[in-house]
């Protein structure tokens, strides 16, 4: 399993999260898993949309109904997006991903989160990003909903103590 690590930051309002990996693909494949709505149906969500400067998005839940929305704010193929991210019933936050290779192939995944308002999230992203390292290593494999579900309650009790820890210390 890949050694997932995020930061928890002071937001306003809320927090940010950060997470810095390296995936064994290249952009271009990275780009497409990230992208592409069958590709991220297979280890994130249901996605319908386009992911091109103005482009707009939604994300399903499990039963079909829209989870999230937004719209592509920056897109630079194969090197980042970055696109509004709204909860149905939330606030809209700020999501930015940056693409850039490294040694042998390989690329590093840069995903900041910002103005995030529920603890969820830093498990969730975390355990998204491992899933994508399964989906890479295997792109034809359905989505893993019981691993993830398990990986996700295993996170969830240590970032809500790291998020409790860093909005006792924000100012």
């Amino acid at each position: 399993m890949m050694a997932v690590t995020g930061e928890i930051l002071p937001d306003e309002p809320g927090f940010e999260l950060r997470f810095d990996e390296v995936y064994d693909t290249d952009p271009d494949d990275l780009w497409e898993a990230i992208t592409a709505p069958d590709r991220l149906a297979r280890w994130m969500a249901d996605y319908r949309g386009d992911f091109r400067l103005g482009g707009r998005w939604q994300a399903f839940t499990r039963g079909g109904d829209v989870y999230c929305d937004g719209e592509v704010t920056a897109c630079d193929r194969p090197h980042g997006f970055t696109t509004t991210w709204t909860v149905v019933g939330e606030p809209p936050s700020l999501l930015t991903v940056r693409l850039e290779p490294v040694d042998a192939g390989r690329t590093r995944l840069r995903l900041r989160h910002e103005q995030v308002i529920r603890p969820d999230y830093g498990p969730g992203w975390h355990t998204y990003l491992e899933s994508l390292a399964w989906h890479l290593a295997d792109p034809a494999a359905p989505k893993d909903r019981t691993r993830w579900d398990a990986r996700f309650a295993e996170l969830e009790p240590g970032y809500r103590a790291r998020l409790a820890a860093v909005t006792r210390s924000a100012p």
